[in-house]
């Protein structure tokens, strides 16, 4: 806007150029007429914008360019930086922070889907490695595996069978017939735009309840058998059939392969479950 101002003859043009060209000047971003008067000891809103540009590398911008909002905006996501994720790919990372932010996922899981990018959930190999327990083995009894990420939502006995249980649903939703680790933990599937979103939506839903079960195992020693979780992850994914139904209308039953009469049994179906199982788990969280 300034860049804009600076260019015309009007009054806020004039303006713009005694308050602020000794600072845009430096940038090639205005021209200034030395014979005409001029505030060298610029206001500190124009310093922060020199200061802006110095430190996001922006020196070399032409004024044209300054003049386009989206052609701005796109130099800084170009240059701003991101984390790599270990093992992945630029492109790769990319995706992968994009599934973990994407907003329509619950709060929870995103904070669960960011936690487990950063091998920062605390398993117990996360706290052994803090001293703060002294063992690292998974708590269920059956297992007896060592507790970690992928242990907890892929290698576990228990994780096992609720994904072999889930197998026909996600095969009838994303046409996937073999998950892998990459699908489960990072959402790189490889599948067109619809499809992805429901897996990633799925997935999460499915960490979301093994790491709830886990931990009311560890701390209220309630074990939720298989058949309940299932219960809870439609329960937790039908709020995405619900929110699409919203938004989509009918064109949410071709991106769900569901009916309207499936959808009222898938609803009261999960309601019984989420209702069932969540009675006493409000004072856990």
């Amino acid at each position: 806007m300034c860049v804009n101002l600076s260019k015309k003859e009007s009054l806020a043009g004039c303006m713009v150029r005694y308050v602020g060209g000794s600072v845009l000047r430096r940038y090639g971003l205005c021209t200034v007429d030395l014979r005409k008067p001029i505030c060298f000891e610029a206001p500190w809103f124009y310093v922060r914008v020199g200061r802006c540009i110095r430190q996001n590398g922006l020196e070399s911008v032409s004024a044209e360019s300054w003049c386009e909002r989206k052609r701005v905006l796109s130099l800084l996501d170009a240059k701003e930086e991101m984390e790599g994720v270990d093992g992945l790919t630029f492109d790769a990372s990319k995706t992968v922070w994009k599934n973990v932010c994407k907003k329509e996922l619950t709060n929870r899981q995103k904070d669960l889907a960011w936690m487990c990018v950063k091998s920062c959930l605390p398993t117990r190999v996360f706290q052994r490695r803090r001293n703060l327990i002294n063992n690292e083995q998974c708590p269920r009894e059956t297992c007896g595996g060592t507790e970690h990420i992928p242990h907890i939502f892929w290698e576990c006995g228990y994780a096992k069978e609720v994904w072999s249980r889930l197998k026909n649903l996600i095969k009838g939703l994303t046409d996937v017939e073999c998950l892998t680790y990459e699908m489960v933990m990072f959402g790189l599937c490889g599948l067109n735009h619809d499809k992805a979103r429901v897996l990633w939506f799925l997935v999460n839903c499915v960490k979301e309840t093994l790491w709830d079960s886990r931990n009311l195992y560890v701390f209220k020693q309630c074990e939720i058998n298989v058949n309940d979780c299932i219960g809870l992850i439609w329960a937790r994914l039908f709020l995405y059939v619900i929110s699409d139904k919203r938004k989509l209308g009918y064109d949410a039953e071709g991106i769900w392969k569901t009916k309207k009469m499936e959808i009222m049994d898938f609803f009261l179906m999960s309601f019984c479950f989420f209702h069932v199982l969540f009675k006493d788990y409000e004072n856990f969280v």
